[in-house]
């Protein structure tokens, strides 16, 4: 970047005001001295060395707050990933317990499945043999039933021979009364064959008689056989019936005992399943805890991480810091610094006209606006102040490339006014009013509060906005009467500023043209 060159009478001089910051190292003596050619040269490589080491220092600290943002982020989602996992690892640890149990269940159930499918089967064999006697007796009650018909027919041999035997006595008697009478016509001849023919009468009578008894017991046999034949064929029709029965139930059972052998079979697959579904649920939940134990140490790890970042952006600050105390010159950096003066000045100017007026500029008695969200408050003094510092801001952001905000804060961060784009009327809405109602806001995060209290001069750090935009902020304190009021800070994306100042210059003269500094 191109710039005027000032001189200094004398080589003493000049690091003089080096010293005191009244001079840039861009900056030349008038001398005859022999070191002053030496010294030209040490002083512009040592501008040069600080130049790319303040913009090393910047990027660093853009880098840092990036992989702070993203670290932050990170250790967010972990801790969040780590109350899941934990919750996670107890739902684990419940479902393998209930799967235990599902397991113990599963396999006591296949035991006594399987204890009854052996019951089911020596059932079955029972089934089996009773319909074997079953078919045996129905083979005897056959045989017993041919029996009795045979049974039956020599009963009524016997009884149709006892009745020919009855009807030839009665004849034989007949002829034994007819010889009788014919041996008594006879006389003494037919004595003797009516002898004979009374003793066959008598004798046919007594055939007669036991052929009568003989016949009544045939009948009686004859009865108990024609009974016993009804019988058996009942018993032969009911064994039938049982038989038939008894195959169909046995076919029946025998189906039962098929499927029972296949369901048998499938509560052992699934309690096998169900074992392996346990040992599973087992693996991951000792996984599950694992990824807990490894959440819980990434997130330890991050959070180290988080303050080693924050230790590197506040090294790197505090490197910017002690390079902004010796002027460069000639350089974006010092651009920005002349801007930053410029609307110093001009904001300590409007400061000390409302004190002249009799307003007390220092009150910290800040009254909340009603109905803010987030919250924004009032003073004794800001409505006077407010228009000409929105002016001096807005005009100082106009001149700023890559500019996101300029603003005064007092020593507690309450920015009485801020620039108009962020000076909008409230809506209501949260994430409306947090991004465009920024004016009359109580800063008091870390930032604003370095930027307040800084002791040593310009500060420049580095950070994320409430709004989510990685600035670079970079601030001067601002002293009235010796008195520490605040601060005035501009925020920007430093690295499309230091672009756009490497090809215009002249930014630096139009804000002091801008702002009355001359």
């Amino acid at each position: 970047m191109k710039g005027t060159t000032r001189r200094t009478l004398g080589v003493g001089r000049l690091l003089g005001r080096l010293r005191d910051g009244r001079a840039t190292l861009a900056d030349g003596a008038w001398t005859f001295s022999p070191v002053a050619i030496p010294l030209r040269r040490f002083l512009g490589d040592l501008r040069d060395r600080m130049v790319d080491m303040r913009r090393s220092a910047i990027d660093i600290s853009l880098n840092a707050a990036r992989l702070n943002t993203q670290t932050r982020a990170c250790r967010e989602m972990s801790r969040e990933q780590a109350v899941q996992t934990e919750g996670l690892a107890q739902r684990s640890e419940q479902i393998s317990a209930t799967s235990d149990q599902a397991a113990a269940s599963a396999q006591d159930i296949a035991a006594v499945f399987h204890t009854q499918m052996g019951v089911a089967e020596q059932t079955l064999e029972q089934l089996k043999e009773l319909n074997g006697r079953i078919t045996r007796v129905v083979t005897d009650m056959q045989v017993f039933t041919g029996v009795v018909e045979q049974l039956t027919r020599r009963a009524r041999s016997v009884d149709d021979t006892s009745r020919l035997i009855k009807d030839i006595a009665l004849q034989t008697h007949l002829l034994a009364l007819n010889a009788g009478v014919e041996a008594a016509r006879a006389g003494d001849a037919g004595k003797g064959f009516a002898v004979v023919a009374t003793e066959v009468g008598k004798l046919a009578e007594r055939v007669n008689a036991a052929t009568g008894e003989i016949v009544q017991h045939a009948g009686q046999i004859l009865d108990l056989v024609a009974d016993t034949q009804g019988r058996s064929s009942s018993i032969q029709k009911e064994l039938d019936s049982s038989g038939a029965v008894v195959q169909t139930f046995m076919g029946s059972f025998d189906g039962l005992v098929r499927d029972f052998a296949h369901l048998d079979r499938q509560i052992e697959e699934v309690a096998t399943a169900v074992s392996q579904v346990s040992s599973t649920n087992h693996e991951m939940a000792a996984s599950i805890g694992r990824i807990a134990q490894l959440s819980m140490e990434v997130q330890v790890r991050l959070t180290n991480m988080v303050e080693e970042v924050d230790g590197v952006r506040g090294k790197s600050e505090h490197l910017q810091e002690r390079l902004a105390a010796l002027r460069t010159g000639n350089t974006p950096f010092d651009a920005l610094v002349s801007l930053l003066e410029a609307t110093g000045e001009a904001a300590i100017g409007v400061l000390q006209a409302a004190q002249a007026h009799g307003y007390d500029i220092f009150d910290e008695s800040y009254m909340r606006i009603p109905g803010s969200t987030p919250p924004r408050y009032n003073t004794s003094y800001d409505h006077v102040v407010d228009e000409a510092l929105t002016r001096i801001v807005d005009h100082t952001l106009s001149q700023l490339a890559g500019g996101s905000y300029t603003l005064v804060v007092d020593r507690n961060g309450y920015a009485p006014a801020h620039n108009s784009i962020y000076s909008r009327a409230p809506t209501g809405d949260p994430a409306h009013d947090t991004r465009h109602c920024r004016n009359k806001r109580l800063f008091d995060d870390d930032v604003s509060l370095n930027a307040s209290r800084n002791a040593s001069g310009v500060l420049c750090q580095t950070y994320m906005r409430d709004t989510g935009e990685i600035i670079t902020d970079v601030s001067m304190p601002l002293d009235i009467d010796g008195r520490r009021w605040g601060a005035v800070r501009v925020g920007v994306d430093y690295v499309v500023f230091d672009s756009a100042m490497a090809l215009d210059p002249s930014m630096a003269q139009s804000a002091r043209r801008a702002t009355g500094r001359h």
